[in-house]
Protein backbone atom coordinates (compact mmCIF):
# COMPACT_ATOMS: atom_id res chain seq x y z
CA UNK A 1 0.00 0.00 0.00
CA UNK A 2 1.35 3.41 -0.93
CA UNK A 3 1.96 5.96 1.81
CA UNK A 4 1.14 9.46 0.60
CA UNK A 5 2.29 12.66 2.25
CA UNK A 6 -0.42 15.26 2.84
CA UNK A 7 1.28 17.50 0.27
CA UNK A 8 1.22 14.77 -2.38
CA UNK A 9 -2.47 14.02 -1.77
CA UNK A 10 -3.37 17.70 -1.96
CA UNK A 11 -1.32 18.02 -5.13
CA UNK A 12 -3.10 15.12 -6.78
CA UNK A 13 -6.51 16.47 -5.75
CA UNK A 14 -5.63 19.90 -7.08
CA UNK A 15 -4.64 18.43 -10.42
CA UNK A 16 -7.84 16.42 -10.81
CA UNK A 17 -9.95 19.48 -10.07
CA UNK A 18 -8.00 21.64 -12.52
CA UNK A 19 -8.81 21.73 -16.18
CA UNK A 20 -6.62 19.41 -18.25
CA UNK A 21 -7.31 20.69 -21.75
CA UNK A 22 -5.30 23.22 -23.70
CA UNK A 23 -6.74 25.55 -26.31
CA UNK A 24 -4.49 25.23 -29.32
CA UNK A 25 -4.31 28.38 -31.45
CA UNK A 26 -3.12 26.33 -34.42
CA UNK A 27 -5.14 23.66 -36.17
CA UNK A 28 -2.45 22.31 -38.46
CA UNK A 29 0.61 20.29 -37.45
CA UNK A 30 3.63 20.09 -39.72
CA UNK A 31 5.24 16.73 -39.01
CA UNK A 32 8.61 16.00 -40.65
CA UNK A 33 8.84 12.39 -41.82
CA UNK A 34 11.69 11.05 -43.96
CA UNK A 35 12.60 14.47 -45.29
CA UNK A 36 9.06 15.53 -46.23
CA UNK A 37 6.35 17.42 -44.38
CA UNK A 38 2.98 15.81 -43.67
CA UNK A 39 0.12 18.09 -42.70
CA UNK A 40 -2.27 16.78 -40.07
CA UNK A 41 -5.50 18.52 -39.11
CA UNK A 42 -5.93 18.65 -35.33
CA UNK A 43 -9.05 19.59 -33.34
CA UNK A 44 -8.79 22.93 -31.59
CA UNK A 45 -8.91 21.41 -28.10
CA UNK A 46 -6.41 18.67 -27.31
CA UNK A 47 -5.55 16.78 -24.14
CA UNK A 48 -1.99 17.62 -23.19
CA UNK A 49 -1.43 14.95 -20.50
CA UNK A 50 -3.27 11.65 -20.11
CA UNK A 51 -5.22 11.73 -16.83
CA UNK A 52 -6.48 8.54 -15.19
CA UNK A 53 -10.16 8.05 -15.83
CA UNK A 54 -10.33 10.72 -18.54
CA UNK A 55 -12.22 9.93 -21.74
CA UNK A 56 -10.22 10.40 -24.93
CA UNK A 57 -11.40 9.78 -28.47
CA UNK A 58 -9.54 6.81 -29.87
CA UNK A 59 -7.85 7.11 -33.24
CA UNK A 60 -7.30 4.15 -35.58
CA UNK A 61 -3.71 3.78 -34.37
CA UNK A 62 -4.74 3.94 -30.70
CA UNK A 63 -4.32 6.79 -28.28
CA UNK A 64 -0.95 5.58 -26.91
CA UNK A 65 2.38 5.05 -28.55
CA UNK A 66 3.12 1.33 -29.01
CA UNK A 67 6.64 -0.08 -29.13
CA UNK A 68 7.42 -2.76 -31.70
CA UNK A 69 9.09 -5.07 -29.21
CA UNK A 70 9.76 -5.53 -25.51
CA UNK A 71 12.54 -3.37 -24.12
CA UNK A 72 15.06 -5.31 -22.01
CA UNK A 73 18.59 -4.05 -22.72
CA UNK A 74 19.25 -0.33 -22.14
CA UNK A 75 22.47 1.59 -22.82
CA UNK A 76 23.30 4.73 -20.82
CA UNK A 77 25.84 7.10 -22.37
CA UNK A 78 27.50 9.35 -19.80
CA UNK A 79 28.26 8.77 -16.10
CA UNK A 80 27.66 12.22 -14.67
CA UNK A 81 24.82 13.15 -12.30
CA UNK A 82 22.25 12.44 -15.04
CA UNK A 83 23.63 9.18 -16.42
CA UNK A 84 24.29 7.68 -12.98
CA UNK A 85 20.75 8.41 -11.80
CA UNK A 86 19.30 7.04 -15.01
CA UNK A 87 21.37 3.84 -14.83
CA UNK A 88 20.42 3.28 -11.17
CA UNK A 89 16.75 3.88 -11.98
CA UNK A 90 16.74 1.53 -14.95
CA UNK A 91 18.44 -1.16 -12.88
CA UNK A 92 15.72 -0.84 -10.21
CA UNK A 93 13.19 -1.47 -12.94
CA UNK A 94 14.91 -4.71 -13.93
CA UNK A 95 16.40 -3.61 -17.23
CA UNK A 96 19.75 -5.04 -18.27
CA UNK A 97 21.84 -1.88 -18.19
CA UNK A 98 25.21 -0.97 -19.64
CA UNK A 99 26.78 2.36 -18.61
CA UNK A 100 29.47 3.91 -20.82
CA UNK A 101 31.72 6.90 -20.20
CA UNK A 102 34.90 7.98 -21.96
CA UNK A 103 36.41 9.10 -18.63
CA UNK A 104 38.26 6.66 -16.34
CA UNK A 105 35.61 7.07 -13.62
CA UNK A 106 32.21 8.53 -12.75
CA UNK A 107 31.48 12.19 -12.09
CA UNK A 108 30.87 13.78 -15.46
CA UNK A 109 31.93 17.41 -15.37
CA UNK A 110 32.73 17.05 -11.66
CA UNK A 111 35.54 14.53 -12.17
CA UNK A 112 38.55 16.72 -11.36
CA UNK A 113 41.96 15.95 -12.85
CA UNK A 114 45.24 17.83 -13.12
CA UNK A 115 45.32 16.56 -16.69
CA UNK A 116 44.05 19.09 -19.22
CA UNK A 117 42.15 18.55 -22.47
CA UNK A 118 44.04 18.43 -25.74
CA UNK A 119 44.36 21.66 -27.66
CA UNK A 120 41.05 23.09 -28.85
CA UNK A 121 40.53 23.76 -32.55
CA UNK A 122 41.22 27.20 -34.09
CA UNK A 123 38.76 28.05 -35.56
CA UNK A 124 35.90 26.05 -34.06
CA UNK A 125 35.78 22.40 -35.02
CA UNK A 126 32.69 21.07 -36.85
CA UNK A 127 29.78 20.12 -34.62
CA UNK A 128 30.28 16.43 -35.34
CA UNK A 129 33.66 14.90 -36.07
CA UNK A 130 33.66 11.22 -36.97
CA UNK A 131 36.33 9.04 -35.40
CA UNK A 132 38.20 6.39 -37.33
CA UNK A 133 36.75 2.89 -36.82
CA UNK A 134 38.34 -0.35 -38.14
CA UNK A 135 36.35 -2.01 -40.91
CA UNK A 136 36.18 -5.40 -39.16
CA UNK A 137 34.99 -5.54 -35.55
CA UNK A 138 35.93 -6.49 -32.92
CA UNK A 139 39.46 -5.16 -33.34
CA UNK A 140 42.46 -4.13 -31.26
CA UNK A 141 45.45 -1.87 -31.81
CA UNK A 142 48.51 -0.99 -29.73
CA UNK A 143 50.01 2.51 -29.61
CA UNK A 144 53.64 3.33 -28.81
CA UNK A 145 55.14 6.70 -27.96
CA UNK A 146 55.52 8.76 -31.12
CA UNK A 147 53.27 6.68 -33.39
CA UNK A 148 51.77 9.04 -35.99
CA UNK A 149 53.75 11.82 -34.29
CA UNK A 150 51.48 11.61 -31.24
CA UNK A 151 52.48 11.12 -27.63
CA UNK A 152 50.76 8.51 -25.52
CA UNK A 153 49.71 11.26 -23.15
CA UNK A 154 47.94 13.23 -25.88
CA UNK A 155 46.19 10.09 -27.16
CA UNK A 156 44.96 9.34 -23.65
CA UNK A 157 43.71 12.88 -23.04
CA UNK A 158 42.03 13.09 -26.44
CA UNK A 159 40.17 9.90 -25.67
CA UNK A 160 38.77 10.76 -22.25
CA UNK A 161 38.67 14.56 -22.49
CA UNK A 162 39.63 15.81 -18.98
CA UNK A 163 36.91 17.98 -17.55
CA UNK A 164 36.79 21.77 -17.41
CA UNK A 165 36.81 22.35 -13.65
CA UNK A 166 39.76 23.84 -11.79
CA UNK A 167 41.25 23.12 -8.39
CA UNK A 168 39.64 25.95 -6.38
CA UNK A 169 36.27 25.96 -8.16
CA UNK A 170 33.16 26.34 -6.01
CA UNK A 171 29.68 25.87 -7.40
CA UNK A 172 27.29 28.77 -7.96
CA UNK A 173 24.37 26.69 -6.67
CA UNK A 174 23.67 25.63 -3.07
CA UNK A 175 23.80 22.05 -1.88
CA UNK A 176 20.01 21.95 -1.55
CA UNK A 177 19.71 22.06 -5.36
CA UNK A 178 23.00 20.26 -6.09
CA UNK A 179 22.38 16.97 -4.33
CA UNK A 180 21.73 13.43 -5.55
CA UNK A 181 19.30 11.10 -3.77
CA UNK A 182 20.55 8.68 -1.09
CA UNK A 183 23.83 10.52 -0.33
CA UNK A 184 23.08 13.70 1.67
CA UNK A 185 25.84 16.18 2.35
CA UNK A 186 27.02 16.45 5.97
CA UNK A 187 24.66 18.70 7.99
CA UNK A 188 27.46 21.20 8.69
CA UNK A 189 28.44 21.72 5.04
CA UNK A 190 29.15 25.25 3.86
CA UNK A 191 26.72 27.29 1.77
CA UNK A 192 29.05 27.26 -1.21
CA UNK A 193 30.45 23.80 -1.89
CA UNK A 194 33.68 23.01 -3.70
CA UNK A 195 34.04 21.03 -6.89
CA UNK A 196 36.01 18.41 -4.97
CA UNK A 197 33.11 17.99 -2.51
CA UNK A 198 30.63 17.62 -5.35
CA UNK A 199 32.90 15.14 -7.12
CA UNK A 200 33.12 13.01 -3.98
CA UNK A 201 29.35 13.27 -3.59
CA UNK A 202 28.75 11.99 -7.13
CA UNK A 203 31.26 9.16 -6.67
CA UNK A 204 29.50 8.20 -3.41
CA UNK A 205 26.23 7.92 -5.31
CA UNK A 206 27.96 5.75 -7.91
CA UNK A 207 29.40 3.52 -5.19
CA UNK A 208 26.14 2.81 -3.39
CA UNK A 209 24.68 1.74 -6.72
CA UNK A 210 27.71 -0.40 -7.61
CA UNK A 211 28.60 1.93 -10.49
CA UNK A 212 32.01 3.21 -9.41
CA UNK A 213 35.09 2.40 -11.45
CA UNK A 214 36.49 0.05 -8.79
CA UNK A 215 33.22 -1.87 -8.38
CA UNK A 216 33.25 -5.37 -9.79
CA UNK A 217 30.25 -4.93 -12.04
CA UNK A 218 29.25 -5.92 -15.56
CA UNK A 219 27.18 -2.76 -15.84
CA UNK A 220 29.77 -0.03 -16.26
CA UNK A 221 32.51 0.38 -18.84
CA UNK A 222 34.73 3.39 -18.16
CA UNK A 223 37.46 4.72 -20.47
CA UNK A 224 34.99 3.69 -23.18
CA UNK A 225 33.92 6.17 -25.81
CA UNK A 226 30.81 5.70 -27.91
CA UNK A 227 32.06 6.19 -31.46
CA UNK A 228 28.77 5.66 -33.25
CA UNK A 229 25.06 5.23 -32.54
CA UNK A 230 22.97 3.66 -35.29
CA UNK A 231 19.72 1.81 -35.79
CA UNK A 232 19.96 -1.95 -36.09
CA UNK A 233 19.52 -3.38 -39.55
CA UNK A 234 16.17 -4.95 -38.62
CA UNK A 235 14.90 -1.57 -37.43
CA UNK A 236 14.37 -2.73 -33.84
CA UNK A 237 16.83 -1.34 -31.36
CA UNK A 238 20.25 0.25 -31.60
CA UNK A 239 23.87 -0.65 -32.20
CA UNK A 240 26.62 1.15 -30.31
CA UNK A 241 30.15 1.12 -31.70
CA UNK A 242 32.55 1.44 -28.78
CA UNK A 243 36.24 2.16 -28.21
CA UNK A 244 38.02 1.33 -24.95
CA UNK A 245 41.49 2.69 -24.24
CA UNK A 246 43.71 1.05 -21.63
CA UNK A 247 47.09 2.05 -20.23
CA UNK A 248 49.60 -0.81 -20.28
CA UNK A 249 52.43 -0.66 -17.76
CA UNK A 250 54.87 -3.08 -19.39
CA UNK A 251 55.86 -1.96 -21.91
CA UNK A 252 54.69 1.68 -21.86
CA UNK A 253 51.90 1.43 -24.40
CA UNK A 254 48.17 2.01 -24.90
CA UNK A 255 45.75 -0.65 -26.09
CA UNK A 256 42.65 0.36 -28.05
CA UNK A 257 39.77 -2.08 -28.45
CA UNK A 258 36.71 -1.59 -30.68
CA UNK A 259 33.50 -3.61 -30.58
CA UNK A 260 29.73 -3.27 -30.92
CA UNK A 261 26.81 -3.97 -28.59
CA UNK A 262 23.10 -4.09 -29.36
CA UNK A 263 20.37 -2.52 -27.23
CA UNK A 264 16.62 -2.17 -27.22
CA UNK A 265 16.79 1.42 -25.93
CA UNK A 266 19.44 4.11 -25.41
CA UNK A 267 19.60 6.98 -22.93
CA UNK A 268 22.00 9.84 -23.74
CA UNK A 269 23.48 12.19 -21.12
CA UNK A 270 26.92 13.39 -22.31
CA UNK A 271 26.71 16.75 -20.53
CA UNK A 272 26.86 20.33 -21.84
CA UNK A 273 30.62 21.00 -21.79
CA UNK A 274 31.84 18.75 -24.57
CA UNK A 275 32.99 21.25 -27.21
CA UNK A 276 34.76 24.53 -26.36
CA UNK A 277 33.71 27.57 -28.35
CA UNK A 278 36.46 29.62 -29.97
CA UNK A 279 35.27 33.04 -31.23
CA UNK A 280 35.99 34.24 -34.75
CA UNK A 281 38.29 37.26 -34.32
CA UNK A 282 40.66 38.43 -37.04
CA UNK A 283 44.24 37.50 -36.22
CA UNK A 284 43.35 35.07 -33.42
CA UNK A 285 44.40 32.05 -35.51
CA UNK A 286 48.02 33.28 -35.76
CA UNK A 287 48.18 34.18 -32.06
CA UNK A 288 46.86 30.74 -31.12
CA UNK A 289 50.07 29.18 -32.48
CA UNK A 290 52.34 31.03 -30.04
CA UNK A 291 53.69 29.07 -27.10
CA UNK A 292 54.31 30.57 -23.68
CA UNK A 293 57.87 31.87 -23.22
CA UNK A 294 58.18 30.56 -19.66
CA UNK A 295 56.65 27.16 -20.47
CA UNK A 296 56.91 25.99 -24.11
CA UNK A 297 54.64 23.05 -23.34
CA UNK A 298 51.75 25.51 -23.08
CA UNK A 299 50.26 28.18 -25.31
CA UNK A 300 49.80 31.90 -24.68
CA UNK A 301 46.19 31.86 -25.95
CA UNK A 302 43.85 29.11 -24.79
CA UNK A 303 40.32 28.24 -23.74
CA UNK A 304 39.37 28.51 -20.08
CA UNK A 305 38.74 24.77 -19.86
CA UNK A 306 42.49 24.14 -19.40
CA UNK A 307 42.76 26.44 -16.37
CA UNK A 308 43.72 24.62 -13.17
CA UNK A 309 45.68 26.83 -10.72
CA UNK A 310 46.76 30.51 -10.40
CA UNK A 311 50.50 30.14 -9.81
CA UNK A 312 51.53 30.47 -13.47
CA UNK A 313 49.97 33.96 -13.63
CA UNK A 314 52.24 35.49 -10.99
CA UNK A 315 53.32 38.95 -12.11
CA UNK A 316 51.58 38.64 -15.49
CA UNK A 317 49.12 40.83 -17.37
CA UNK A 318 46.14 38.69 -18.39
CA UNK A 319 43.32 39.35 -20.83
CA UNK A 320 40.11 37.43 -20.14
CA UNK A 321 37.72 37.36 -23.11
CA UNK A 322 34.20 36.73 -21.85
CA UNK A 323 32.53 37.81 -18.62
CA UNK A 324 30.39 34.79 -17.76
CA UNK A 325 30.82 32.45 -14.82
CA UNK A 326 34.17 31.01 -15.92
CA UNK A 327 35.63 34.40 -16.75
CA UNK A 328 34.69 36.03 -13.46
CA UNK A 329 35.67 33.09 -11.25
CA UNK A 330 39.04 32.55 -12.93
CA UNK A 331 39.74 36.28 -12.63
CA UNK A 332 38.99 36.07 -8.90
CA UNK A 333 41.34 33.11 -8.58
CA UNK A 334 44.33 34.74 -10.30
CA UNK A 335 43.83 38.31 -8.99
CA UNK A 336 46.00 37.86 -5.87
CA UNK A 337 49.05 36.97 -7.99
CA UNK A 338 48.47 38.65 -11.38
CA UNK A 339 49.92 42.08 -12.20
CA UNK A 340 46.90 43.24 -14.23
CA UNK A 341 43.59 41.78 -15.42
CA UNK A 342 41.55 43.00 -18.40
CA UNK A 343 38.07 41.63 -19.12
CA UNK A 344 36.64 42.06 -22.62
CA UNK A 345 32.88 41.94 -23.06
CA UNK A 346 30.27 42.75 -25.66
CA UNK A 347 28.16 45.86 -25.23
CA UNK A 348 24.92 45.51 -23.30
CA UNK A 349 22.11 47.98 -23.94
CA UNK A 350 20.51 47.79 -20.52
CA UNK A 351 21.83 46.36 -17.24
CA UNK A 352 18.30 45.43 -16.14
CA UNK A 353 17.75 43.23 -19.20
CA UNK A 354 20.75 41.03 -18.42
CA UNK A 355 20.23 37.54 -17.06
CA UNK A 356 20.63 37.52 -13.25
CA UNK A 357 23.71 35.31 -13.58
CA UNK A 358 25.25 37.77 -16.06
CA UNK A 359 24.82 40.59 -13.57
CA UNK A 360 26.20 38.35 -10.83
CA UNK A 361 29.27 37.52 -12.94
CA UNK A 362 30.01 41.20 -13.50
CA UNK A 363 29.77 41.85 -9.78
CA UNK A 364 32.05 38.91 -8.96
CA UNK A 365 35.02 40.18 -10.96
CA UNK A 366 37.75 41.45 -8.62
CA UNK A 367 37.76 45.21 -8.04
CA UNK A 368 41.09 45.68 -9.81
CA UNK A 369 39.70 44.30 -13.11
CA UNK A 370 39.62 46.78 -15.98
CA UNK A 371 36.62 46.15 -18.22
CA UNK A 372 37.19 46.81 -21.91
CA UNK A 373 34.96 46.54 -25.01
CA UNK A 374 35.01 43.82 -27.64
CA UNK A 375 38.13 43.04 -29.62
CA UNK A 376 38.28 44.22 -33.23
CA UNK A 377 41.35 42.20 -34.21
CA UNK A 378 44.74 40.86 -33.20
CA UNK A 379 47.50 42.53 -35.19
CA UNK A 380 49.93 40.26 -37.01
CA UNK A 381 52.95 39.10 -35.01
CA UNK A 382 56.44 39.46 -36.47
CA UNK A 383 57.53 36.18 -34.86
CA UNK A 384 55.89 33.16 -33.22
CA UNK A 385 58.92 32.44 -31.05
CA UNK A 386 58.86 35.29 -28.54
CA UNK A 387 55.44 35.06 -26.93
CA UNK A 388 52.64 37.58 -27.43
CA UNK A 389 53.86 40.37 -25.14
CA UNK A 390 55.03 42.54 -28.07
CA UNK A 391 51.77 42.01 -29.96
CA UNK A 392 48.96 44.54 -30.27
CA UNK A 393 45.26 43.90 -29.66
CA UNK A 394 42.89 46.48 -31.17
CA UNK A 395 39.51 47.05 -29.53
CA UNK A 396 36.33 48.12 -31.36
CA UNK A 397 36.72 51.65 -29.96
CA UNK A 398 40.22 51.94 -31.43
CA UNK A 399 42.12 51.44 -28.17
CA UNK A 400 45.27 49.31 -28.51
CA UNK A 401 46.31 46.86 -25.79
CA UNK A 402 49.95 45.90 -25.44
CA UNK A 403 52.17 43.95 -23.03
CA UNK A 404 49.66 41.10 -22.63
CA UNK A 405 51.24 37.89 -21.33
CA UNK A 406 48.28 35.49 -21.57
CA UNK A 407 44.84 35.44 -23.18
CA UNK A 408 42.11 33.27 -21.66
CA UNK A 409 39.08 32.54 -23.85
CA UNK A 410 36.21 32.29 -21.37
CA UNK A 411 33.85 32.04 -24.31
CA UNK A 412 31.70 29.07 -23.37
CA UNK A 413 30.86 25.81 -25.06
CA UNK A 414 28.94 24.42 -27.99
CA UNK A 415 26.53 21.58 -27.31
CA UNK A 416 27.59 19.19 -30.01
CA UNK A 417 24.97 16.44 -29.37
CA UNK A 418 26.80 14.08 -31.76
CA UNK A 419 24.54 11.06 -31.17
CA UNK A 420 21.41 13.09 -31.73
CA UNK A 421 22.74 14.62 -34.94
CA UNK A 422 23.76 11.24 -36.33
CA UNK A 423 20.28 9.85 -35.68
CA UNK A 424 18.67 12.92 -37.23
CA UNK A 425 20.77 12.31 -40.31
CA UNK A 426 19.66 8.67 -40.47
CA UNK A 427 16.02 9.57 -39.90
CA UNK A 428 15.43 12.68 -41.97
CA UNK A 429 18.47 13.22 -44.16
CA UNK A 430 21.33 15.69 -43.90
CA UNK A 431 19.21 18.68 -44.93
CA UNK A 432 17.47 18.66 -41.55
CA UNK A 433 20.76 19.37 -39.77
CA UNK A 434 21.01 22.78 -41.41
CA UNK A 435 17.63 24.01 -40.22
CA UNK A 436 17.64 26.73 -37.57
CA UNK A 437 17.27 25.46 -34.01
CA UNK A 438 13.80 25.60 -32.44
CA UNK A 439 13.04 27.64 -29.35
CA UNK A 440 13.31 24.73 -26.93
CA UNK A 441 17.12 24.54 -26.87
CA UNK A 442 19.86 26.90 -25.82
CA UNK A 443 23.19 26.89 -27.69
CA UNK A 444 24.74 24.57 -30.23
CA UNK A 445 23.00 22.09 -32.52
CA UNK A 446 19.41 21.66 -31.49
CA UNK A 447 17.82 18.78 -29.65
CA UNK A 448 15.22 18.67 -32.36
CA UNK A 449 12.12 16.45 -32.20
CA UNK A 450 12.62 15.57 -28.52
CA UNK A 451 9.46 15.39 -26.41
CA UNK A 452 9.26 17.06 -23.00
CA UNK A 453 9.71 13.61 -21.43
CA UNK A 454 13.10 13.34 -23.16
CA UNK A 455 12.00 10.78 -25.77
CA UNK A 456 12.98 11.19 -29.41
CA UNK A 457 9.61 11.47 -31.16
CA UNK A 458 10.44 9.54 -34.38
CA UNK A 459 11.69 6.64 -32.20
CA UNK A 460 11.02 6.87 -28.42
CA UNK A 461 13.42 3.99 -27.71
CA UNK A 462 16.01 6.80 -27.80
CA UNK A 463 15.85 9.26 -24.91
CA UNK A 464 17.87 12.22 -23.67
CA UNK A 465 18.46 14.01 -20.40
CA UNK A 466 16.88 17.38 -21.12
CA UNK A 467 16.43 18.88 -17.66
CA UNK A 468 18.61 19.80 -14.70
CA UNK A 469 19.59 16.39 -13.27
CA UNK A 470 20.08 17.51 -9.67
CA UNK A 471 16.54 18.77 -9.18
CA UNK A 472 14.23 17.30 -11.82
CA UNK A 473 16.27 14.37 -13.10
CA UNK A 474 14.68 11.87 -10.72
CA UNK A 475 11.29 12.54 -12.35
CA UNK A 476 12.48 12.33 -15.95
CA UNK A 477 14.48 9.12 -15.56
CA UNK A 478 11.70 7.43 -13.58
CA UNK A 479 9.25 8.42 -16.31
CA UNK A 480 11.48 7.02 -19.04
CA UNK A 481 11.80 3.74 -17.13
CA UNK A 482 8.03 3.51 -16.70
CA UNK A 483 7.39 4.20 -20.38
CA UNK A 484 9.85 1.53 -21.48
CA UNK A 485 8.50 -1.06 -19.04
CA UNK A 486 4.87 -0.29 -19.92
CA UNK A 487 3.60 1.26 -16.67
CA UNK A 488 3.34 4.73 -18.21
CA UNK A 489 2.24 5.81 -21.64
CA UNK A 490 3.24 8.36 -24.22
CA UNK A 491 0.61 9.80 -26.58
CA UNK A 492 0.51 8.34 -30.05
CA UNK A 493 2.78 9.92 -32.63
CA UNK A 494 0.30 12.61 -33.61
CA UNK A 495 -0.11 13.48 -29.94
CA UNK A 496 3.64 13.65 -29.42
CA UNK A 497 4.01 16.07 -32.32
CA UNK A 498 1.04 18.12 -31.08
CA UNK A 499 2.71 18.60 -27.72
CA UNK A 500 6.08 19.30 -29.30
CA UNK A 501 4.60 22.07 -31.46
CA UNK A 502 2.65 23.62 -28.59
CA UNK A 503 4.08 26.84 -27.19
CA UNK A 504 3.25 25.53 -23.74
CA UNK A 505 5.74 22.70 -23.90
CA UNK A 506 8.58 24.79 -25.30
CA UNK A 507 8.30 26.89 -22.13
CA UNK A 508 9.47 23.99 -19.91
CA UNK A 509 12.92 25.36 -19.13
CA UNK A 510 14.43 28.12 -17.08
CA UNK A 511 16.64 28.97 -14.16
CA UNK A 512 15.68 26.92 -11.12
CA UNK A 513 12.93 28.55 -9.06
CA UNK A 514 11.31 30.29 -12.01
CA UNK A 515 7.95 29.50 -13.62
CA UNK A 516 9.19 27.25 -16.47
CA UNK A 517 11.32 25.19 -14.08
CA UNK A 518 8.52 24.73 -11.57
CA UNK A 519 6.05 23.96 -14.37
CA UNK A 520 8.05 21.00 -15.66
CA UNK A 521 8.38 19.49 -12.16
CA UNK A 522 4.63 19.73 -11.63
CA UNK A 523 3.99 18.36 -15.10
CA UNK A 524 6.09 15.31 -14.22
CA UNK A 525 4.49 14.77 -10.81
CA UNK A 526 1.03 14.96 -12.33
CA UNK A 527 1.81 12.58 -15.18
CA UNK A 528 3.79 10.06 -13.14
CA UNK A 529 1.31 9.80 -10.28
CA UNK A 530 -1.71 9.39 -12.53
CA UNK A 531 0.10 6.75 -14.57
CA UNK A 532 1.15 4.93 -11.38
CA UNK A 533 -2.35 5.02 -9.92
CA UNK A 534 -3.73 3.41 -13.07
CA UNK A 535 -0.87 1.12 -14.11
CA UNK A 536 1.12 0.53 -10.93
CA UNK A 537 4.30 2.00 -9.55
CA UNK A 538 5.46 4.27 -6.76
CA UNK A 539 4.11 7.77 -6.36
CA UNK A 540 6.33 10.84 -6.36
CA UNK A 541 6.18 14.11 -4.46
CA UNK A 542 6.91 17.67 -5.55
CA UNK A 543 10.15 19.26 -4.45
CA UNK A 544 10.28 19.16 -0.60
CA UNK A 545 8.64 22.14 1.09
CA UNK A 546 11.48 22.51 3.60
CA UNK A 547 13.96 23.06 0.75
CA UNK A 548 12.08 25.94 -0.82
CA UNK A 549 12.77 28.52 1.88
CA UNK A 550 16.41 27.42 2.13
CA UNK A 551 16.89 27.86 -1.59
CA UNK A 552 15.08 31.20 -1.69
CA UNK A 553 17.30 32.55 1.09
CA UNK A 554 20.47 31.38 -0.67
CA UNK A 555 19.43 32.78 -4.06
CA UNK A 556 18.69 36.21 -2.58
CA UNK A 557 22.01 36.27 -0.73
CA UNK A 558 24.36 34.76 -3.33
CA UNK A 559 22.70 35.51 -6.66
CA UNK A 560 20.68 38.68 -6.53
CA UNK A 561 18.68 40.51 -3.85
CA UNK A 562 14.92 39.85 -4.05
CA UNK A 563 15.49 37.29 -6.79
CA UNK A 564 12.70 35.02 -5.56
CA UNK A 565 10.80 33.81 -2.51
CA UNK A 566 9.19 30.56 -1.46
CA UNK A 567 5.94 31.93 -2.91
CA UNK A 568 7.47 31.31 -6.34
CA UNK A 569 6.64 27.66 -5.63
CA UNK A 570 3.51 27.84 -3.47
CA UNK A 571 1.51 30.14 -5.74
CA UNK A 572 1.29 27.20 -8.16
CA UNK A 573 -0.97 25.42 -5.68
CA UNK A 574 -3.98 27.49 -6.78
CA UNK A 575 -3.22 27.84 -10.48
CA UNK A 576 -4.84 25.50 -13.06
CA UNK A 577 -2.37 23.54 -15.12
CA UNK A 578 -3.20 25.46 -18.28
CA UNK A 579 -1.80 28.59 -16.62
CA UNK A 580 1.45 27.03 -15.40
CA UNK A 581 3.41 28.40 -18.32
CA UNK A 582 1.89 31.84 -18.74
CA UNK A 583 4.81 34.20 -18.99
CA UNK A 584 3.20 36.87 -16.82
CA UNK A 585 2.87 34.65 -13.73
CA UNK A 586 6.07 36.17 -12.31
CA UNK A 587 7.80 39.37 -13.25
CA UNK A 588 11.21 37.70 -13.23
CA UNK A 589 13.94 36.76 -15.67
CA UNK A 590 13.63 33.08 -16.51
CA UNK A 591 16.28 32.41 -19.12
CA UNK A 592 18.48 29.43 -18.45
CA UNK A 593 22.17 30.04 -17.91
CA UNK A 594 24.56 27.69 -19.72
CA UNK A 595 26.54 27.11 -16.54
CA UNK A 596 23.63 25.05 -15.27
Amino acid sequence: MHKLSVLTVLFLVTVHVASVTVEEPQTVLNIPIAGQTITVEEPQTVLDIPIAGQTINDEPSGKWYKFNSTIKRVAVIGAGPAGLQAAATFMKHNFTVRLFDRAPGPGGNWLYSDEIPVRESYPDAPAVEEHWIPEALPASEYYNEGDDDLTLDSRWREHWQPRSIWDSLHTNSPAVITELPDVPYPPDHSWVISAHTIGAHVRAYASIHNLNANDNSSVHSYSTRVEKLSKRLDGNGWTLTLKHLKKLEEPDRLKATWWTEDFDAVFVAPGPYTSPHVPEIDGLLQWSNVRAVDDPSRFSVYHSRVYRRPERYTGKTVLVIGVGTSGSEIARDIAPVAKKIYASHKEYADWETLHPFQRRSFRRFPDETEFIPKISHFESLSSLDNGIKDGKIVLVNGTVLENIDEVILATGYKRSNPFHLSVLNQTFGAESLEAPPPSDVFTGPALKYVHWTGHFIPDPTLAFSTIRPWTAGQYQYYGQAKVWEGTAHLPNEAGLWAQYNSTRYTFFRGLFGTAPSEAIVRQYVTWLNNESLENGGRLVSPWPVQNREVFAYYANQEWEKDYLSKENFTKFENIPDRQWTQKDIWDISVFEDDSW
